[in-house]
């Protein structure tokens, strides 16, 4: 019995969609070696199988489904190909077969591109890399493949292809080169080929090319474009009408041409007549691109949609403006002259690097789903509007992408975006309808009218021209509220007060004010939404509060005195009942309203409190948990008031993205899972810093004035600076923002992007209300005096598979219980896992607890020490001590709790590794190794910080590894390893017990050193059985060493003490980058067995059995090394491997044990449980 794959999170290099005839829609994605089929509606994992053994999947193709036995699905990567028919295709959905592996075909060369004929629904077609086409036939009988090799007319070395398959047969090949250029020919169904272009002027190399579908252009008549997108970063589209260019070449003349980038000058050179657009596009490289589809106006002038993909993770949507005098008639075609590229959209749903899979399907004439699967390991989907009049071919579109226009998919309510003139627009309409009201109705409400565009038979003459010197003041928006989900209160600098009921068409009445309120709201007015009980409050200058509540009437309910600064709404738990907290600008003094409900209306005010706010203390939130009130200030602090109305504490904190604190925005509660009781309440704030924290307060019984309010964690957002305010729907926090220009609404829980909206930025009047049932939301702004509303009633994109980093990971490890997995990756993000083990291998999944940013260079290693501290280390000298704690209702609270105190001037050194140990007195021993050959032991406790007790030097050499071997009071042992293929020993002489201000600082003695592979020790580790250690190592060159030092030997004085060393040379083709040790149950008299399990960048995942012999004569030493298993993996660029114990991974023998590796993604594989 060997390793099992049991869990896998890597790279997304494949998608593709699949229609069922009788069922849902589907999406089948390529994670490593393995096909995971999901329903795309609801993202539901509902297979997985491997295809290839030892080779990523690169590619797939399906076809329209049939009932037939034809080929559904097409499968490649490297020069591997797999076909399967329908029957195949159910067995694969129903789990009957756990892997077609066997299945597989192995072509000349590697695969670029395929398709399936729609002529022979027995056959495909795939170009190479050497620009070859094959033909694959499969004989549905017996099931046996045969390949057909069509001769190239121009054998170049490609680095991307595209081919199309014409409905007479004849095949359409685009061929990007390494040298940057493009090769456009044919093959017909006879086998003979032609060059039709060969276009240059990228300069690098084509990293993507597609072939767009049959164009209608305005003389009625068809063509086809290509886009191409190189190293350069810009995307070029050509055209390929080609009835004068296939006659030119068919006099067989032999064109000399230079390779390179660049232009070429011979005589057959077209590109500058055929390059109809080029554009500078992404901020780093381009990987690939794909024609949408194209939309046709009453002049019938298309505009092409194109898509790009790129290294920065993100999609980015362009049109091609084809004017009509771009369109030249050549005899029996039209040639596109120069058009424009213009940018519309960027999509960012992947964090790291690289989109490298992307999918298109069109759910019916007017929406297609975008597809996208990146380094992360994420697939996201998102709906893409396209016009019903399309200028592409439908029936080959579908067959190219190989999709179908299905009803499974619902369609979906698309964005709304309106903007209003408050004068011309708005003003004129309520004009309009109380006119209409006065003169030709009688009964019933006035009818909505579609102010888009706005009403032509109010607009007036023109007006007389201004004066020279006369300047006219308009009424302009001023302040918004949503009175209810789908009712905005907006008031004017007039002093107007407007409510509009967004809808299809959206209907707009204004409020009658009372004559206290006329000239008290004009200029200046504060408003305050309840959409939960359908208010609002509004105040002036003179400090009287006024309340909406339907009707439209506006009542006075109260004052404060003086001019109102800001009113804040607060839901009280306790009570179940709103307050309305209200401060001045002349006073110190908040006061807090308790809103009472009455049956009849409207709304009154209870009684009031009065609070003293400190000196120069800005009340910019406020919010209760449990008995406690909480205010939050412009300069980031806090205060607390108890039941009884007192001061009992004030905190100032500073977040991990602000020097001198910022504003704090919202202050919610926490709530408690059901039936869970506890001695803290817990809320949540967040800041215009970018950053929200999560704090611990004591209960209202427990407080005093020196309560203490502890900071639990503090979480970053992937926008920011400026967070404005957050809620929980359900279990999953959401916050909105500003990003730049733009307002972004944030899932905080499932990392997903609610609503993104180009607004200019933070400073205008806004309003936000979100959709609870729909998740989506309405948001009003101010842009350019203009009112624009933005409806949205879902998220602007559905996730399908939850991803990762999306970098390289350089560290992992995992915590002693085994309840949680720290990886670090070259991102500088820390994120923290547990691994949920089902009894289904479709349910398993690694759940992101925790994102954790603060590293500003790579993070080369990780330590837990228990489950409550992790520790973490890299470059630029940075070590970070986090502390760990759960937080009920929210998951896990992560907190920095110290840094490296003793960084150098120029912090150009990186901390490569380290190791603690408990010492007595709730201390920790820290040591860490420097990439200068440097060693330092601290003492660190949370009271006292950080003690340096030793330091000591190697040679120039740069050290890899350290670990603890023995610590006791007065001593400590620790070996480490270097880039010279060392093992080291080395003691620390002191007292580690004794708490003193100022320990003497000691320097570490060195014990010996041993040579065991000829360069860098990339791996290491070390277990203690008996009276021995065995240190395992795995190095750079290929070699697997284990050595074993006898504890006897580190009392014998000045002698070095010498270990054991056994060295198997060739472990591996290439560096042993990860190992662990899994200690076994199964002990016999004289010998026992121990596993070790390592890893390498010849992606191969090995399992050793090492004997080892504990003889009273010979003490412990090893018998014999046994390899029992011999693994691909699919991570590239392996960074490290660590068991999993505890409740993830199990230790005992009967269930196996599992270990995790890490790289370019992610993977668990199952030990056996017995031994061989």
């Amino acid at each position: 019995m060997s390793l099992r794959n049991e869990h896998i999170l890597n790279p997304i290099t494949a998608l593709a969609f699949y229609q069922r005839l009788d069922g849902p829609l589907l999406l089948l994605a390529g994670e490593g070696c393995w096909l995971k089929i999901f329903e795309a509606t609801n993202g539901k994992l509902l297979s997985q199988c491997e295809i290839f053994d030892g080779q990523a999947i690169h590619g797939i193709v399906t076809t329209k489904a049939t009932s037939g036995g034809e080929i559904q699905v097409l499968i490649w990567g490297g020069s591997f190909l797999t076909l399967l028919k329908k029957y195949d295709f159910e067995q694969l959905l129903a789990q009957d077969v756990p892997s077609f592996a066997q299945a597989a075909l192995k072509t000349s060369d590697w695969i670029l591109d395929a398709a399936l004929s729609p002529l022979e629904p027995d056959c495909c077609t795939l170009i190479t890399a050497h620009n070859t086409i094959l033909r694959a036939r499969l004989d549905l009988k017996s099931s046996q493949v045969t390949f057909e090799t069509v001769a190239s007319p121009s054998r170049s070395i490609l680095y991307s292809a595209h081919l199309v398959i014409e409905l007479s047969g004849e095949v359409l090949v685009a061929a990007g080169t390494v040298f940057g250029e493009i090769i456009v020919w044919s093959c017909s169904i006879s086998g003979s080929s032609q060059v039709l272009f060969t276009f240059t002027g990228h300069e690098g190399s084509i990293f993507g090319v597609s072939i767009s579908p049959l164009l209608t252009l305005s003389d009625k008549r068809q063509s086809r474009l290509l886009a191409s997108c190189s190293d350069d970063r810009t995307i070029r589209v050509w055209d390929l009408a080609t009835k004068s260019t296939i006659s030119a070449l068919e006099d067989n003349q032999v064109v000399m041409r230079e390779t390179g980038f660049g232009q070429n000058d011979d005589g057959y050179n077209q590109e500058e007549k055929r390059c109809v657009a080029t554009v500078m596009a992404h901020a780093s490289r381009i990987w690939r691109v794909k024609f949408l589809a194209g939309q046709a106006y009453s002049n019938q002038f298309p505009i092409v949609n194109l898509f790009s993909f790129g290294e920065d993770s993100t999609a980015q949507q362009w049109t091609l403006d084809i004017d009509s005098t771009a369109i030249i008639s050549e005899g029996d075609h039209s040639r596109i002259s120069a058009s424009r590229l213009t940018h519309m959209k960027t999509f960012a749903f992947h964090s790291g690097k690289h989109i490298w899979s992307t999918a298109f399907y069109f759910a019916n004439a007017s929406r297609a789903i975008l597809a996208t699967g990146g380094a992360d390991g994420k697939i996201s989907l998102r709906n893409i509007h396209i016009s019903i009049q399309d200028s592409f071919s439908t029936l080959e579109r579908a067959s190219q992408l190989g999709i179908s226009h299905g009803t499974s998919s619902p369609s979906e309510e698309l964005d709304q975006a309106n903007s209003w003139d408050l004068e011309e627009d708005i003003l004129k309409y309520v004009s309009f309808c109380q006119l209409r009201n006065q003169t030709t109705l009688t009964e019933g409400d006035p009818q909505p009218v579609n102010l888009e565009p706005p009403l032509t038979e109010l607009e007036e003459s023109k007006p007389p021209k201004k004066g020279k010197y006369k300047k006219v003041i308009k009424d302009t928006f001023n302040r918004y509220a949503f009175v209810s989900e789908n009712q905005l209160l907006f008031t004017t600098t007039f002093g107007r007060i407007m409510i509009g009921s967004i809808g299809a068409v959206t209907r707009w009445e204004e409020v009658t004010l009372p004559e206290s309120a006329l000239l008290d709201l004009k200029s200046y007015s504060v408003v305050q939404g309840i959409p939960e009980l359908g208010l609002a409050y509004l105040a002036g200058a003179n400090g009287k509060i006024y309340v909406f509540r339907g009707g439209m009437k506006l009542f006075e309910i109260g004052s404060v005195g003086s001019k109102v600064a800001d009113m804040f709404k607060i839901f009280n738990p306790k009570t179940k009942h709103f307050e309305l907290l209200v401060t001045t600008l002349a006073s110190g003094v908040a006061t807090l309203f308790r809103i009472g409900l009455p049956a009849t209306e409207p709304a009154h005010f209870g009684e009031h409190v009065e609070y003293e706010l400190p000196k120069k203390f800005v009340v910019t939130s406020a919010g209760r948990v449990a008995d406690l009130l909480i205010f939050g200030s412009r300069s980031g602090s806090l205060i607390v008031f108890d039941h009884q109305d007192r001061a009992i504490s004030r905190e100032s904190w500073k977040g991990i993205a602000s020097s001198a604190g910022d504003a704090i925005t919202t202050i919610i509660p926490l709530l408690r899972p059901a039936g869970e009781v506890g001695e803290s309440n817990y809320f949540l704030t967040t800041g215009r810093d970018g950053v929200y924290s999560i704090f611990a307060a004591p209960s209202s019984h427990e407080s005093s004035a020196n309560t203490i309010i502890r900071c639990l964690h503090i979480g970053s957002l992937p926008f920011g600076p400026m967070i404005e305010a957050a809620w929980f729907d359900n279990s999953d926090l959401l916050l909105y923002g500003f990003k730049g220009k733009n307002f972004v609404v944030w899932n905080e829980t499932k990392q997903l992007e609610i609503v993104n909206v180009e607004c200019g930025g933070a400073h205008r009047s806004y309003a936000y209300s979100p959709l609870r049932e729909s998740s989506g939301g309405h948001f009003a702004y101010t842009k350019a005096s203009r009112l624009y509303i933005h409806s949205q009633q879902n998220p602007s994109h559905m996730i399908v598979k939850r991803g990762g980093h999306g970098r390289e990971i350089k560290a992992c490890s995992v915590s002693s219980d085994g309840e949680f997995i720290a990886t670090g990756a070259e991102d500088t993000t820390i994120r923290i896992w547990c691994y949920e083990d089902k009894s289904s291998l479709l349910e398993n999944q690694l759940r992101c607890q925790a994102i954790v940013q603060k590293h500003s260079a790579g993070i080369q290693h990780l330590h837990w020490h228990g489950s409550n501290y992790l520790f973490s280390s890299g470059g630029n000298e940075e070590f970070f001590v986090w502390s760990i704690e759960r937080i009920p209702g929210f998951g896990i609270g992560v907190i920095c709790e110290a840094t490296c105190p003793d960084q150098s001037e120029d912090r150009d050194l990186r901390i490569m590794s380290l190791d603690t140990t408990n010492v007595s007195s709730g201390s920790m021993l820290i040591s860490m190794a420097f990439s200068d050959s440097t060693i330092r032991v601290y003492r660190y406790s949370k009271k006292s910080g950080f003690y340096l007790l030793a330091k000591g030097r190697y040679t120039s050499s740069c050290l890899t590894q350290i670990r603890h071997l023995e610590v006791s009071d007065d001593e400590a042992y620790m070996v480490t390893a270097a880039t010279d293929g060392n093992v080291t020993l080395w003691k620390v002489n002191h007292a580690l017990l004794e708490e003193v201000s100022e320990p003497l600082l000691s320097r570490l003695a060195f014990l010996g050193t041993h040579k065991i592979h000829q360069s860098t020790i990339k791996s290491f580790d070390v277990l203690k059985r008996n009276n021995s250690f065995l240190v395992v190592t795995g190095g750079d060159d290929n070699a697997l060493g284990i050595s074993v030092y006898f504890i006897s030997q580190f009392t014998k004085g000045s002698e070095s003490p010498v270990p054991t060393s056994y060295v198997l040379r060739a472990a591996h083709a290439a560096a042993i980058t990860g190992l662990c040790i899994l200690v076994t149950t199964e002990i016999s008299s004289i010998s026992d067995i121990i596993k070790i399990v390592s890893s390498s960048n010849d992606q191969k995942i090995k399992e050793w059995h090492v004997q080892l012999s504990d003889e009273e004569a010979k003490g412990l030493h090893v018998v014999g090394i046994q390899n029992l298993s011999d693994e691909f993996t699919s991570i590239a660029d392996v960074g490290g491997v660590v068991v999993l114990t505890g409740q993830n991974g199990g230790d005992d023998g009967l269930q196996g044990q599992k270990v995790l590796i890490v790289g370019n993604g992610m993977e668990i594989w199952k030990l056996p449980g017995h031994l061989r």
